[in-house]
């Protein structure tokens, strides 16, 4: 199957329909103005040749047929929003396959932590980051989810597996997948907190619980208006009691009336958010799941055998009830109903019976989200692999690329390591491709642990906690230099070694903002420390010097390097990764190509 096709495929079908579908509703709107114009035109001419029976005929089906219409219009009208999704997801798809994703808007850049141990210096969150490229998630669990999945991996290994397995399944049914992005995409979801809507479900009133008091609102107002009513049947019955009975609804329904209002309107701030949830947490009841993952989380959705989508449907009906309160003259109608306690009774009973349920189906609901959201990865990219996550200390990898990197661009490469040589020097001249390998490894390490594919051919690698230095800078504010800032985060690596943590550590053109002799003292040391934890990682360097550990006695230093040619004095990199020590340098020619001659 070729995805671009499939998208290209899916674009024109669904513009295909909407604008058939526009054409519907255009239509429906051309042939409701006719009939109202008619049907008022017949209803006044026979009104004025007295043809009285014929001009109320001619109203009332005018006005049958015309609300008729209204409701098949506006039926019409609820279906574009789905089609005008689906539009926008396929035309995505083409652009992400084409490399135009670097424009798309959600690139999590709320997301950025420049301290986190790895995805500053791995481009993470932002603009032209991973997450830009493989985000899917509309709301604001799916897209906290999907950041979890790349900075805070679980690290049992089983649970990675399942993982695989959901993403695998979800990729299989992509039509399902849009169907579930699609729903998310009807609202704008930036501006929602689910954390409020958490909040809210659990915060609960105990005094509209009280049975006496729902027994006392539902048959004070019978007796009230019974004692308004009875004197026009029963001369003898005294108007006074109806107006005791309403002097006491006045009274009751003032009572606590601004708190009471305050907690009642809410609701309309999360109906939208709650109704986006609803639409998808349907689908997700529809699916039968095959993953023992999926049918978990779609399981979690459950409560009492009750599914989740009737325990929306009945919050539904007392949000409808609350639509009352938006009218005109509803303060007459409040005092004799006792509507607002009505409504804060059924609301809170919703909330003391179901809202604690509201986290775990939020919970699952941004977890398949994030899921779909790497199924896309696996669906787009059919030449990529499913990683082996291994105990063993090795990481050994085909054809490995970055997966940023357009396909026509990229450049893969082999490497394999671990056991006896656990760390892997990188030397090479200026833009031959360190930086960017060791990005290349620590980026698929990421997608890994996430339990999605990595851009390579074959990839075996085992769980570790990942630090990168990488990406230094000073801090003015701070006063903090860029060297200092790089020994702070060497210092979270050691600490990590030093209380037996498992760590893979990239390591990039270490202690630069020194001296070379300082330099070159530090990283050796370094590396060695390194080398004797329960390490693996790659450290990219200019010093050709720290060569030398690899010829040292008991060394787990390996030497590998990236190296470039010159073509009618022009120079040229293949970046490709060789075994051994760079023996070129473009420092004095790329300085000469900007005018320093030397």
């Amino acid at each position: 199957m070729n995805p671009k096709r499939e998208y290209i495929k899916g674009k024109d079908t669904y513009n295909k329909e909407l604008d058939k579908l526009n054409h519907k509703i255009n239509v429906y709107g051309n042939v409701r103005l006719i009939v109202i114009l008619l049907g008022l035109g017949l209803t006044i001419w026979s009104y004025t040749r007295k043809s009285y029976l014929l001009s109320l005929n001619s109203l009332i089906i005018t006005l049958v047929i015309f609300i008729s219409l209204i409701i098949i219009h506006q039926k019409n009208i609820d279906l574009r929003p789905r089609l005008t999704a689906l539009c926008k997801i396929n035309e995505n798809g083409i652009k992400r396959l084409r490399g135009e994703w670097k424009k798309f808007q959600k690139n999590g850049k709320e997301f950025i932590d420049e301290d986190h141990n790895y995805s500053w210096d791995l481009d993470l969150f932002g603009k032209n980051s991973l997450f830009q490229w493989i985000n899917h998630t509309n709301t604001p669990m799916g897209k906290k989810k999907l950041r979890d999945a790349l900075i805070k991996p679980n690290k049992n290994i089983e649970l990675i597996r399942k993982r695989q397995q959901a993403i695998i399944e979800l990729s299989k049914d992509m039509s399902w997948v849009h169907e579930l992005e699609a729903a998310g995409m009807l609202e704008d979801n930036d501006s929602i907190d689910e954390g409020e809507l958490i909040k809210w479900s659990k915060d609960i009133a105990p005094f509209y619980l009280n049975n006496l008091l729902g027994l006392f609102v539902k048959i004070l107002p019978i007796v009230s208006i019974l004692t308004i009513v009875l004197p026009f049947c029963i001369p003898s019955f005294s108007f006074i009691y109806g107006l005791i009975f309403i002097s006491i609804q006045i009274i009751v329904a003032f009572i606590g009336l601004n708190k009471r209002h305050t907690r009642l309107s809410t609701i309309d701030d999360f109906r939208k958010q709650i109704s986006i949830y609803d639409k998808m947490i349907k689908l997700i009841e529809s699916k039968e799941f095959e993953s023992s993952l999926l049918q978990d989380m779609k399981k979690q959705m459950e409560s009492d055998n009750e599914l989740t989508s009737q325990q929306i449907k009945k919050l539904d009906s007392i949000m409808d009830m609350f639509n009352i309160r938006h009218f005109q003259f509803y303060l007459i109608f409040d005092i004799l109903t006792l509507w607002d306690y009505q409504c804060a009774i059924s609301l809170e009973n919703w909330k003391n019976r179901y809202g604690k349920n509201l986290p775990k189906w939020l919970d699952s609901l941004g977890e398949i989200e994030a899921l779909a959201s790497l199924a896309t990865v696996v669906y787009e990219q059919p030449d990529w692999v499913m990683p082996t996550i291994t105990k063993e200390y090795r990481v050994s990898a085909t054809e490995i690329g970055h997966p940023l990197i357009n396909a026509k661009d990229r450049v893969c490469n082999n490497v394999t390591f671990g056991g006896r040589h656990s760390s892997l020097l990188v030397t090479g001249s200026n833009m031959s491709g360190k930086s960017t390998f060791l990005r290349t490894i620590g980026i698929n390490l990421v997608l890994a642990y996430a339990g999605a594919p990595v851009c390579a051919k074959e990839f075996c690698c085992p769980m570790m906690d990942l630090y990168t230095s990488m990406r230094v800078k000073d801090d003015i504010d701070n006063k903090i230099s860029s060297f200092y800032a790089e020994l702070l985060r060497i210092k979270k690596i050691i600490g990590a070694t030093n209380e037996g943590k498992k760590v893979f550590y990239l390591l990039d053109e270490i202690f630069k903002g020194t001296n070379s002799r300082d330099r070159h003292i530090g990283a050796r040391t370094l590396i060695k420390k390194l080398c004797k934890g329960n390490t693996l990682g790659l450290v990219s360097t200019h010093d050709l010097e720290l060569a030398d550990l690899e010829s040292e006695s008991d060394s787990r230093v390996k030497n590998y390097h990236f190296q470039e040619h010159y073509k009618n004095n022009k120079i040229l990199f293949d970046y490709k990764l060789y075994s051994g020590v760079s023996n070129t340098f473009n420092a004095v020619f790329l300085m000469k190509e900007i005018g320093i001659d030397i």
